[in-house]
């Protein structure tokens, strides 16, 4: 049952980043009529996010001994008609260390979300995790700006925390590579004794990212659902629809 909530949060929260992209822009675009301000608008919205994602990726890299040249926050042209809200430029390296690097904005931003659940509504994975606290927390402190504050910044993160294409490149190796080890172990009956600890400890950790992928769906989903209304509103007023 606990593995069927961290696939649902997973996928909602991977739904949710791509939904919120597109209708952030074509929200802009209903009002604005220019496609150009629509991306802009986007990028000022997950500033923070952008930040913690192409700084994670710079850290990781050099980290690892992978070397890396300019560092760039804007809009930029990517593949095709896709654009970048940032870059880092990282030479070349193996398939191992360029994954490291790829999943790095996702690890990190995770990260930075239960640590914003634990220092802005005192709820840590070794204290237990609760949906209904965390909103308790919130209606108590609604009054204070930085509850809200704290909130945007789990929608920045977790709505750019999602590698990009780039950064997924390296993946289809390592995944191969790593099928056909498990598939020849499990061939020739091989299986490492697993200690107690390791299980409790991977137990805990999958009770916190579901937490922390739970904590973005609300609050994101939140957001969509607002999005979606002034969407429908404004694109009735102005007669500019968007078709995804």
């Amino acid at each position: 049952m606990e593995i069927l909530l961290f696939i649902i949060a997973f996928a909602l929260t991977l739904f949710l980043q791509r939904w919120l992209h597109q209708h952030i822009q074509g929200l802009t675009f209903a009002v604005t009529g220019d496609p150009g301000c629509a991306m802009r608008l986007l990028f000022i919205l997950l500033l923070p996010g952008v930040i913690l994602h192409e700084g994670s990726h710079w850290l990781t890299a050099n980290m690892i001994g992978v070397r890396t040249g300019k560092v760039s926050l804007g809009l930029s042209k990517a593949r095709g008609k896709q654009f970048s809200l940032g870059s880092v430029n990282v030479e070349r390296t193996d398939s191992l260390r360029e994954s490291l690097i790829g999943l790095a904005p996702f690890v990190v931003g995770l990260g930075a979300i239960l640590l914003i659940a634990g220092y802005g509504f005192d709820l840590w994975p070794n204290s237990g995790l609760s949906f209904n606290q965390m909103l308790d927390r919130v209606l108590a402190s609604s009054n204070d700006w930085l509850t809200w504050f704290d909130l945007y910044l789990v929608f920045a993160v977790s709505t750019a925390m999602i590698p990009s294409e780039s950064d997924r490149e390296p993946w289809g190796a390592l995944i191969v590579t790593f099928g056909v080890i498990g598939a020849l172990s499990i061939l020739f009956g091989w299986a490492p004794r697993i200690p107690g600890e390791l299980f409790s400890f991977a137990h805990n950790a999958l009770n916190a990212l579901t937490f922390a992928f739970g904590v973005s769906v609300v609050v994101n989903g939140v957001v969509a659902f607002v999005l979606w209304i002034l969407e429908w509103t404004i694109g009735s007023v102005t007669q500019r629809r968007v078709r995804y």
